[in-house]
């Protein structure tokens, strides 16, 4: 009980004070797509850089790859037959598949697990959020280009190659191997972070969580409910409760992890769905009410299935 009042309680408080601004009139679109630039390419570099840069690479455990991607795809495979099932064309299928196997790795997810585990669970939450956008995200772009390209495969290879530049060009994977790579640099040379930038550096990184947690709020606000609900509520359901026990089986029998690492791939699979769903789905114009509508549901219900799943793991409380 004492992780909802530790963990759930400030987290989702945050989420519901953001979403609250988002309703009022102190925080405009424009307002808010500055908000979300100052996060993404100030706050969360800042604090991924510091927490990677103390990690050594013999400490990684690339396991943990294995284990979520192999459950998220998994997962994918199977809403893509629903899809089907249901006479979803080719890029409806994708976008329902990415609305369910999609995690909020960086809003929501780094937040939640620096509030549980500290800087020691960042570490395979960043491993996996190193990789999630270019597996999952250009996959389902392929998948988009397919399905509008009809059978011009050069316009397909030439458009999924700038689908995959661009997921590399997000502010987060950059800090990520930076900060990693001058771990590895101040390891084995006399070489250090000044004081007065690491002083920088830390202010901006224990900014990070609170802003990403009221800019998804505020997301939310703007977004809102778009037409039908129910086929965004089957795709939460297989997010926020088939997704986990996915990984959480993989992780114990087949690619066994150890407990931290485990807990963590499983919450980070236990997760709503990721605000680039609807991103994307905006992009080709495919599915859009149901992408919005699944973060929306997603995000609302994993205030209880998140509490669900840290009962079940025995995570304890700060």
């Amino acid at each position: 009980m004492s992780a909802i009042v530790d963990i759930i309680v400030p987290v989702f408080g945050m989420v519901l004070v953001g979403w609250m601004i988002g309703r009022s009139k102190l925080l405009s679109p424009e307002g808010l797509r500055g908000f979300t630039a100052v996060t993404f390419y100030a706050l969360f570099p800042a604090l991924l850089f510091r927490s990677m840069a103390k990690v050594r690479l013999e400490t990684l455990e690339p396991q943990v790859l294995l284990a979520f991607f192999s459950g998220v795809m998994i997962l994918y495979g199977v809403l893509m037959v629903i899809g089907r099932l249901q006479g979803l064309r080719l890029g409806d299928r994708a976008m329902f598949a990415l609305s369910g196997s999609f995690s909020n790795g960086v809003g929501i997810g780094i937040p939640f697990i620096s509030y549980g585990f500290g800087e020691q669970g960042l570490v395979p939450l960043l491993m996996i959020i190193s990789v999630h956008s270019l597996i999952l995200l250009t996959f389902t772009c392929f998948l988009m280009e397919i399905d509008g390209a009809g059978g011009q495969r050069v316009n397909v290879l030439k458009r999924l190659g700038g689908a995959a530049l661009s997921m590399l060009k997000h502010p987060v994977i950059p800090a990520i191997f930076a900060g990693l790579l001058w771990g590895e640099i101040t390891a084995h040379t006399s070489l250090a972070t000044p004081a007065v930038i690491d002083r920088i550096l830390q202010a901006f990184a224990a900014a990070a969580p609170p802003c990403g947690l009221i800019m998804v709020g505020a997301s939310l606000a703007h977004v809102g409910l778009k037409g039908h609900w129910q086929p965004a509520a089957v795709a939460s359901f297989f997010k926020l409760a088939v997704l986990p026990v996915l990984v959480w089986t993989i992780g114990r029998y087949v690619f066994p992890l150890d407990p931290l690492w485990l807990n963590v791939a499983t919450l980070n699979a236990a997760l709503p769905a990721g605000a680039n769903v609807y991103l994307i789905a905006q992009m080709y114009g495919i599915g859009v009410a149901r992408a919005t509508n699944a973060v929306v549901i997603s995000t609302a219900a994993s205030v209880f299935t998140l509490s669900i799943a840290l009962l079940l793991l025995g995570v304890k409380g700060g």
